[in-house]
């Protein structure tokens, strides 16, 4: 799973559980705009680390924010819980190891952070196709 895929997988889900709601990738121009509505989502941090030679773990940090601050609504922290609790990318299930609504000044916003452990596959190596033996003599010197 690719960092890409999971944060269109956040978008979709947004989308789909906000359909009435304007889902926009966080840029400078929507969190800086006042006349912009909606939520703005975009990927804090991603982080790559390994645990053994063929093991990783996966760390995703999104942020999600509400772009009307004087209209916030009260179920809001709740619905975007239950959103993003559990997402699938290419039909497989994730869920968040930890959803956290805070304000930051006066913008609320949503952490969202997601955890996986990952395996790398490895190519299996060619096997060897004919071994050819030839008899040899042990040569043993006395003196």
């Amino acid at each position: 799973m690719t960092t890409n895929q999971l944060t269109m997988a956040i978008a979709n889900k947004l989308t789909h559980y906000f359909p009435n709601i304007p889902i926009h990738p966080a840029t400078d121009s929507t969190i800086s705009n006042p006349d912009t509505k909606g939520i703005t989502y975009r990927l804090l941090s991603a982080q790559l680390t390994r645990e053994r030679s063929d093991r990783f773990v996966q760390s995703h940090t999104f942020e999600i924010r509400w772009l009307e601050i004087d209209n916030i609504p009260e179920t809001l922290p709740d619905e975007l819980f239950e959103a993003l609790e559990t997402i699938n990318v290419e039909g497989t299930p994730y869920r968040a190891t930890e959803l956290r609504w805070e304000t930051e000044g006066t913008t609320p916003r949503m952490l969202v952070y997601y955890t996986m452990r990952t395996t790398k596959v490895l190519e299996s190596a060619a096997t060897m196709q004919k071994l050819e033996q030839r008899p040899t003599a042990l040569k043993a010197t006395r003196e």
